[in-house]
């Protein structure tokens, strides 16, 4: 089971990883921005995005043996929290910039502003924790703790494998860095 998992985690990451190489021997511009598919066009960021997500779908209801009746809530709740920890990582990305921003600030250090930027930080550290743990009270309506387990294992080595991967086309200097 294992195998197979870490199968299909590098082969989304390969396939992922294979269209920025495709763009990159193709000529194409790269379009400013961080690591990953972010540089890549809306259109074709879309695309590679929701075909990641399919191949994951794909992969989770047969390693977790879903209903469809689960699949779809289990779509729909991953959708639900993926938004507030899309925007949790927004503000906390922004919270990061504006303390390296102020202790950066070679005239004078505001300690308000520095307390208030760590005061940020972590308020979304606890927020995180508290998305984890509604999100997987709501799983439990539906799924039982291994399937809960697997596939918050699965989610984890995806997510490990796409930074691995934005990281060494980074390095390569595929991408531009991270802003923060």
């Amino acid at each position: 089971m294992f195998v197979r998992t870490s199968a299909v985690v590098l082969m989304l990451g390969a396939f992922a990883f294979g269209i920025q190489a495709q763009r990159a021997d193709s000529g194409v511009p790269r379009v400013g921005g961080r690591a990953g598919m972010r540089g890549q066009p809306p259109a074709e960021r879309q695309l590679l995005q929701r075909q990641v997500r399919q191949a994951f779908a794909k992969a989770v209801r047969r390693q977790l043996s879903l209903s469809d009746d689960q699949m779809r809530k289990l779509q729909s709740v991953d959708l639900k929290y993926e938004r507030q920890r899309v925007a949790l990582l927004r503000d906390e990305r922004q919270a990061r910039q504006g303390l390296k921003r102020t202790m950066d600030d070679s005239t004078s250090v505001d300690q308000a502003k520095v307390d208030g930027y760590l005061s940020q930080l972590v308020k979304a550290q606890r927020t995180r924790a508290d998305l984890l743990e509604s999100e997987q009270k709501e799983l439990g309506g539906f799924l039982t703790p291994l399937q809960r387990a697997k596939y918050f294992a699965m989610k984890e080595r995806l997510n490990r494998r796409m930074q691995e991967l934005a990281q060494q086309n980074g390095a390569r200097g595929a991408v531009e860095p991270p802003l923060d």
